[in-house]
């Protein structure tokens, strides 16, 4: 069970919603289902991530259920019109298996405008889509409302977001219920990248090593990561899931030093590793380790949600035959393509094998020695989506600029926590060509925010590159995120915004030339403010317009003090982020 920390370090507020929409879906089914069946099964959890479900628990918000919360007909149109943007994402499956969920996305893209009761609806679907079987069956009325599909009233709506807030409520006893338990590093950081970077080049070959090197936050992380988990579910915790199973050598001796007794890896990671013997206990070095079946572990993940419950447990255990195997995969992701969020299938799975906790196998005796651990993860037994890339290259060079600033100050415990955060593997998941996601633009405001948090609460000066996008240059764009403050004069008042980058043809930009406009909303005002390829504003004099040509969408437009066109500045189109109701 993971997920990063979304909570901007300036307001504390998070700002995406993915903790309390999953929190009614798999977070709660898993749990729920492991203890009605009675099944010896282990959940791990990531801190960052209990500690959003505790601030939801005790009444938080985020951006998005904070205009949730609010009367339809009050929202502004600029609050309109960022929720239409913002609120319409999740499974592409359920706009198929839920008509008015669907309808409203087909409304957005068609660029039709949203009504009152348009926003209501969508106030209702964007919470109502995610709850997972156990909540459904504990609280019939959800399912009266999946029918009745539209129209939906402000008492609707408040009950909707009631049970919400029950269910994230039950989640921390339900897992201290649970028969085994493990834990990851803090925020969920690539442990041997923080170790050393450069030790990628072991599965990557040579790269642009950024240089970073930092053992003892590697180590930190996971005696915290130990620790909150185990204060979370009232017990020790013994074993250890390493972020995105990511292992070395290296890593080995921190896991036993931070006081783990076991871990888990993928058997992509043990086909590259010296060993001899077989599984399914495996001893490396000081420790017991466990390594997933990786092609079972992605069948239930990828290949299950569309088989009838029975059919899919016949299947899974005919390929496990009279064999032991560990599975291992994400306690949220794959239940969104299940449209019972596949409850139907664990009930099936954990009535008819014959299952044992990760913590009681390793336990046993190890079958199996590993002389020599590859370096490698869970993903295709390398580093490649963290740090293959130019743009994840660059986000670990910024990285390291405010790890030395650190380090060179009286190092204060709340600038060390945000540190942590900025170091966790998420943000290096959406850089790179690997994977895409309409919240990148988000994914990158959080690491340059949480790196510009350190630099605030150390005293050290601002870096001017934490002004403008890691992956500046390749992305096309991003929509802003939040309100922009003009005029404050910090990285934090223009955090928001979001950045379209201004291409320049064949010709070389002179001084002063800007590399990104950025734009937000403040108040009921669209802003504009030019910023350098090294992210300090520009001088002033520009001027932009929003030139709206005949059946096409509107473009920023700019100009130069001199009167000048800047070139191609109005290649990104503005029409779906600014957009308001009324069109």
């Amino acid at each position: 069970m993971h997920q990063p920390d979304y909570r901007h370090p300036r307001t504390g507020v998070p700002i995406m919603p993915w903790v309390r929409l999953h929190g009614t879906r798999g977070y709660r089914d898993v749990p729920r289902i492991i203890a009605e069946t009675g099944a010896r099964v282990t959940v791990n959890l990531v801190p960052t991530l209990i500690e959003q479900i505790d601030r939801y628990a005790a009444g938080g918000s985020d951006l998005h259920l904070d205009l949730c919360r609010r009367n339809a007909d009050t929202l502004s149109a600029a609050e309109a019109g960022w929720f239409v943007e913002h609120a319409l994402h999740g499974s592409p499956r359920a706009f198929e298996w839920f008509a008015g969920w669907g309808a409203l996305r087909a409304r957005r893209e068609r660029g039709d405008r949203f009504s009152v009761r348009n926003l209501r609806d969508l106030q209702v679907w964007c919470n109502l889509a995610w709850f997972g079987a156990t909540a459904l069956e504990d609280h019939p009325t959800l399912v009266r409302l999946r029918r009745k599909g539209e129209g939906f009233t402000e008492e609707d709506k408040g009950f909707v977001l009631d049970v919400q807030r029950a269910c994230l409520g039950e989640l921390r006893a339900l897992y201290a219920g649970l028969p085994d338990v493990t834990a990851t590093p803090y925020a969920h950081p690539i442990v041997p990248l923080l170790i050393d970077s450069g030790h990628a080049s072991r599965n990557l070959g040579p790269f642009d090593d950024p240089g970073f090197r930092a053992p003892q936050d590697a180590l930190d992380q996971l005696v915290e990561g130990r620790r909150a988990v185990g204060a979370w579910i009232g017990r020790e915790v013994h074993g250890l899931w390493p972020s995105e199973g990511s292992v070395s050598p290296e890593a080995l001796d921190l896991f036993a030093g931070a006081g783990f007794r076991w871990f888990a890896a993928d058997n992509g990671v043990l086909a590259r590793s010296r060993e001899e013997g077989s599984g399914p206990v495996w001893q490396v070095g000081p420790m017991k380790a466990l390594f997933r079946d990786h092609g079972l572990s992605d069948r239930v993940g990828f290949v299950y949600a569309d088989h009838p419950p029975e059919a899919a447990v016949d299947d899974l255990l005919m390929r496990v035959g009279d064999r032991r195997v560990f599975l291992a995969l994400d306690g949220e992701n794959p239940w969104e393509s299940y449209r019972d969020a596949g409850a139907g299938f664990m009930r099936e799975l954990f009535g008819r094998a014959s299952l044992t906790t990760c913590g009681d196998l390793a336990a046993e005796p190890a079958t199996g020695r590993v002389h020599a651990l590859h370096t490698g993860s869970w993903i295709q037994a390398d580093f490649r989506i963290w740090i293959g890339a130019p743009e994840d290259q660059a986000a670990w060079r910024l990285l390291r600029k405010v790890r030395e600033a650190f380090e060179s100050s009286a190092q204060p415990e709340e600038a060390r926590r945000s540190l942590w955060r900025a170091e966790a593997s998420d943000w290096f998941w959406w850089y790179g060509p690997e994977f895409t996601t309409p919240f990148a633009g988000e994914f990158d405001v959080l690491f340059r925010a949480h790196l510009a948090d350190v630099l605030e609460k150390i005293g050290a000066p601002p870096l001017p590159e934490l002004g403008v996008p890691v992956a500046a240059g390749v992305s096309p764009g991003t929509v802003p995120v939040g309100p922009v403050f003009p005029g404050r004069g910090d990285f934090f008042a223009w955090s928001g915004a979001g950045v379209i980058p201004v291409t320049t043809g064949s010709m070389a930009p002179g001084p002063g030339w800007p590399a990104h406009v950025h734009y937000g909303w403040a108040g009921e005002r669209c802003v504009f403010r030019l910023v350098g390829a090294g992210g300090a504003p520009v001088a002033e004099g520009w001027r932009g317009e929003l030139a709206e040509p005949e059946g096409e969408s509107p473009t920023l437009v700019l100009w130069t003090p001199e009167g000048r066109r800047v070139p191609e500045s109005g290649s990104w189109p503005l029409r779906r982020p600014l957009r308001r109701p009324e069109g």
